[in-house]
């Protein structure tokens, strides 16, 4: 239901660069909940009160949280930068160092994309009800960075005993 609440978007893409940034509807969102928790806040009710609070700190969360990714092949990098309450975290990557794009079925109808590493942790990308998007995007990203792109949208199915 909430699929476009902190999607990857493509911002900017040329042949050897693709850029890729949260979606200007997660920040409006967490500024719409600070407002509505902001609200709550000021009713006389202990649930509500508690209930302001709550969406009052995850909306600021949503608000100041910034992600972007650039892969590009001229350096042959991938920078990522993510911010959230102010506080940034950078990281560059070689692009020798990543293995795949790959789109994959999850339980319960998801699909996620993400980047394989060589050595590490895998570098999540987005996740979606429709695998469209997703492989869209991980196009994208095979093709600047010169990545194998694995396509595995078959939904998982739980074995019957």
């Amino acid at each position: 239901m909430l699929d476009w609440l902190g999607s990857v978007q493509i911002r900017t893409r040329t042949s050897t660069r693709v850029e890729l940034a949260l979606t200007r509807a997660t920040n409006w969102t967490g500024w719409g909940m600070t407002a509505a928790g902001a609200y709550l806040v000021t009713l006389d009710l202990l649930w509500a009160t508690l209930l302001g609070a709550i969406s009052f700190g995850m909306g600021v969360l949503l608000g100041t949280l910034r992600r972007k990714l650039v892969f590009d092949r001229e350096d042959g990098l991938l920078r990522s930068e993510q911010r959230v309450l102010g506080v940034r975290r950078r990281a560059a990557i070689p692009l020798f160092h990543l293995r795949a794009v790959v789109v994959s079925a999850r339980r319960g109808g998801m699909y996620v994309a993400y980047v394989e590493r060589r050595v590490g942790g895998t570098i999540h990308l987005d996740e979606a009800r429709r695998p469209a998007p997703l492989l869209a995007l991980a196009e994208a990203i095979a093709e600047v960075a010169e990545l194998r792109l694995v396509y595995d949208a078959t939904p998982r199915v739980a074995a019957l005993d």
